[in-house]
């Protein structure tokens, strides 16, 4: 589901936004002139920003399974997490400040946000994005702060949720969750008497993120319940189900685009990872290609804006055929490659880290047998 998720994000940040598009690039071409003159490429690629409730609803659900099987420790997840981000940082980071430096004419504002005009401002800029305060350096790893916020917040909603079993009241908490994030908390935010709300670390990091946190908690209820197995074994008793799964993503993802937005996405997020995670159950290959994705998606999410936004030269190559699907591959198999590579640096990195510590130890061994013959 990640791996669908993924793919999803990268076709948002490369297709939605025009105003981030290289300098002279004159737009997406297709066979079909409707899609692209009519609004549809776009419209499409706006939604599929529903790749953020969808993490969210994901991660909800796994965070109530690690905590279901004993597994799961809070320090110990945002501790993992950031050490997957700071091997991301430590490499892309220097690169980008000491390839991708320059301004000037032609060049878009995106690639120019590593030009820093005092050693002070860019050490700056890389303490407060290394610890998550910022993003400055790339301004889609605010899902760092947030996520974790929200995490923290799913801990508690699993113990609110701890002493009954009904599926309707905890859905009914989902519901209150979302009313007051959407609703309340930015009413009382713009009032005079809490204005400074606005400034506040963790309310920018949590309660503006609205409909995201409550995703959050849908998945830990859907989790709890197996709801997505109760959902793809009544799809399966129809006897239609692969047809069912394939219809299903098509209404809920058509819906989400030109009939409600984000406004349900405490009911889209379930169904939507229900129908594809119930195509993906019929077609092998589909399913080994994306669970492939997904064990690289954080990766993938850390990379690929680098490769569409900030190095110039790289995004003239991801925009260059003026086929959105053409380009999206690209980009996919940029940011995947770049996530094998690192993968495997890491690894040997280890490996050899492991055997200098071998030596050492050995040789600590020895001296001691060496002094303690000495002494006999």
């Amino acid at each position: 589901m990640k791996g669908f998720a993924v793919v999803l994000m990268l076709f948002h940040h490369l297709a939605a936004f025009s105003q981030r598009w290289p300098v002279g690039f004159e737009g997406f071409k297709s066979p079909v002139r409707s899609f692209v003159e009519d609004g549809y490429l776009t419209a499409f690629a706006i939604s599929a920003k529903l790749c953020v409730p969808m993490f969210f609803f994901l991660g909800g659900y796994g965070l109530y399974k690690r905590r279901q099987s004993g597994k799961f420790s809070f320090l110990d997840s945002t501790i993992s997490l950031y050490k997957k981000y700071w091997k991301v940082f430590v490499i892309f980071v220097p690169v980008a400040l000491i390839f991708f430096a320059r301004s000037g004419a032609g060049i878009n504002e995106l690639c120019t946000r590593y030009v820093f005009d005092t050693k002070k401002d860019m050490v700056t800029a890389i303490v407060s994005n290394l610890t998550g305060y910022s993003s400055s350096l790339n301004s889609e790893w605010w899902f760092l702060s947030t996520y974790i916020c929200v995490t923290l917040s799913g801990c508690l909603f699993c113990e609110a949720i701890k002493k009954h079993n009904s599926f309707l009241k905890d859905m009914f908490l989902v519901f209150v969750a979302d009313i007051l994030i959407r609703n309340i908390f930015p009413g009382l935010a713009a009032m005079e008497a809490f204005q400074s709300l606005g400034s506040n670390f963790f309310y920018k990091n949590f309660f503006s993120m609205l409909n995201y946190a409550s995703a959050f908690f849908c998945g830990i209820v859907f989790a709890k319940h197996d709801g997505l197995v109760k959902i793809k074994n009544r799809v399966d008793q129809t006897g239609f189900g692969g047809l069912l799964c394939v219809a299903g993503c098509f209404v809920v993802f058509w819906s989400r685009v030109f009939v409600a937005s984000d406004a349900l996405d405490i009911l889209y997020m379930p169904l939507l990872s229900a129908f594809l995670s119930g195509f993906a159950d019929r077609v092998a290959s589909v399913r080994k290609v994306f669970a492939f994705l997904g064990r690289h998606s954080l990766n993938i999410w850390l990379i690929h804006t680098f490769y569409c936004y900030y190095f110039l030269e790289v995004t003239k190559i991801v925009y260059y055929t003026q086929n959105v699907w053409i380009d999206l591959l690209v980009l996919l198999l940029l940011s995947l490659a770049s996530s094998l590579v690192l993968e495997f640096f890491y690894t040997y990195l280890g490996k050899a880290w492991g055997k200098i510590k071998e030596r050492i130890q050995k040789k600590d061994i020895e001296e001691i047998q060496g002094l303690t013959e000495t002494q006999e």
